[in-house]
């Protein structure tokens, strides 16, 4: 079939359990696209929006095979009914529209605004057809999705990576005041590291011309973090090799990279992070991050990165994963932002972006943590907020207010071993404190309560289908996303209580605006 693209969008029905087929786009007689997509016209429970407004004013062939039937409807705009009002949409979490996201990818600031790429599959709501997404948001809560910016090609699917501004010009590319923003990414025929840039804000991507700048180093190496380090007067490139192994390389000039050392990271794989942070006392440390939260601190010494700790668990749960910071911030803020992995049934989308959070440095007893919390741009989502302070709960007498129908950040403050064991319910489900085991659970999932202190703080942020809590001033971080997070509405209460007589200092409550307003 031949058709005269005029449109942004080809729809296509599909079943999730349909057999696969594979649909090729063909421009003189060059295949430009590919996509494994279930098509069936029978039974759909998911229409595919898929993204050819590359193609606007040309002739394409698009052929299927197997060989079946082949129609589909157009469109300019993702036109789904009731968008963002799904039952289980969440209400201050980043989704994509239609389609399945995973990692975040070449996160960046840029004259005012946010740019988040992402893992995404248009195709249908599993893993797949890896593309990146691309949205944008002027305050780091309000996001606003835009077109696809990466497709796969002859070099395969297009993995994570990373952004960087190309300051010196190294590559040549920049225009005038505008400075090229470099693309980072793992394709996947074979794995290797390759580069895209920008001059327009990501109007305009092209791919650089003697890609890949990385061959093949072993395996499925992937996954590039490119930064500037300062300590070595060069640019870095984190990429994960294979079980805990992980690579530093180092480059003058953007393109061509030498590897500087192997790091083992024990109990983590995939999707290195790492960034340098200063504590209160102006110890500069940097730290390496795995896709679970595993990290070490350290410094670049002797043109090497030295560990000076053990490696130490930040993330717990079962959602947070590949946790990427933002390039380009002002002032050398740190802001992380994870997939929030979807464990829900399919509803047309599939992942969340969890909460962006601002990093910090800590010390105790001679060692660093790193601290997360909740970005200071969320209150621009404050609604309406409850203060209550002294709180006395004894076994007899729960704390029990009445919520709204919206998301919420709580903040409780002066938890202690003197709690012993305190349920807080939300929504009808339960986070466990067990202050004499040092345990928080939600349903499966458990972490420490607190590392450092003995009398802590809790932050917790609740939408339609997750928990986030954040204990001991963000050196633990607990995300999770399943059916015992799944907020029950017809349970429209926050109770608290305790197996001991206690007082709790205060318990702050913010009913969170939806983003999609």
């Amino acid at each position: 079939m031949k058709i005269t693209i005029k449109n942004n969008y080809l729809i296509f029905p599909v079943n999730t359990l349909s057999a696969n087929k594979i649909l090729t786009f063909k421009l003189a007689d060059k295949t430009v696209y590919r996509l494994d997509i279930k098509i069936d016209y029978f039974n759909p429970n998911f229409y595919a929006y898929i993204d050819v407004s590359r193609f606007i004013g040309q002739t394409i062939e698009i052929s299927v095979n197997p060989q079946i039937k082949l129609d589909f409807r157009v469109a300019d705009e993702i036109d789904i009914e009731n968008l963002y009002k799904e039952p289980l949409r969440p209400q201050i979490h980043f989704t994509a529209k239609n389609g399945w996201i995973n990692d975040p990818n070449g996160l960046i600031y840029l004259d005012g605004t946010y740019h988040m790429f992402y893992q995404y599959n248009p195709a249908e709501s599993n893993w797949g057809n890896m593309h990146w997404g691309h949205a944008t948001s002027k305050d780091l809560v309000h996001w606003a999705e835009g077109k696809t910016a990466l497709f796969p090609d002859e070099r395969g699917m297009m993995f994570s990576g990373s952004a960087v501004l190309d300051e010196k010009n190294l590559l040549d590319k920049n225009k005038g005041n505008k400075k090229a923003v470099l693309l980072y990414y793992t394709t996947t025929n074979p794995f290797s590291q390759c580069l895209s840039y920008s001059t327009d804000d990501f109007k305009r991507i092209e791919k650089y011309s003697d890609n890949p700048i990385i061959e093949n180093i072993e395996g499925e190496n992937r996954d590039p973090k490119v930064i500037f380090c300062d300590e070595l007067d060069c640019y870095l490139m984190v990429l994960y090799l294979k079980d805990e192994i992980f690579c530093i390389l180092s480059s003058d000039d953007l393109v061509n990279w030498n590897e500087l050392q192997r790091l083992r990271l024990q109990g983590d794989n995939e999707c290195p992070d790492i960034f340098p942070l200063t504590d209160s006392k102006g110890n500069r440390k940097w730290i390496f991050i795995g896709a679970h939260g595993r990290y070490l601190v350290g410094k670049f010494e002797h043109g090497k990165f030295k560990p000076e700790q053990q490696a130490i668990s930040h993330q717990y749960g079962n959602s947070a994963y590949a946790a990427q910071n933002f390039s380009n911030l002002p002032n050398g803020r740190i802001v992380r932002v994870a997939w929030d992995r979807w464990g829900l049934p399919s509803c047309g989308f599939s992942g969340q972006m969890g909460i962006p959070v601002e990093m910090s440095l800590n010390s105790f007893e001679n060692t660093f943590y790193i601290e997360a919390k909740p970005v200071k741009e969320i209150e621009w989502l404050y609604n309406e907020t409850n203060y209550f302070e002294n709180i006395k709960i004894t076994p007899e007498n729960d704390f029990c207010t009445r919520l709204e129908d919206t998301p919420y950040l709580f903040k409780l403050s002066g938890l202690s071993n003197d709690c012993g064991v305190t349920e807080v319910r939300i929504f009808g489900r339960t986070i466990r404190f067990d202050f004499k085991k040092n345990e928080m659970s939600v349903g499966n999932n458990f972490a420490p309560i607190f590392v450092t202190s003995v009398k802590c703080d809790i932050t917790i942020v609740v939408d339609r289908c997750s928990f986030e809590i954040f204990a001991d001033n963000g050196k633990i971080f607990m995300s999770c996303l399943d059916n015992n997070t799944l907020c029950d509405r017809n349970i429209p209460y926050f109770v608290v209580k305790s197996e001991n007589e206690t007082v709790i200092d205060y318990i702050e409550m913010h009913s969170l605006s939806s983003i999609w307003q």
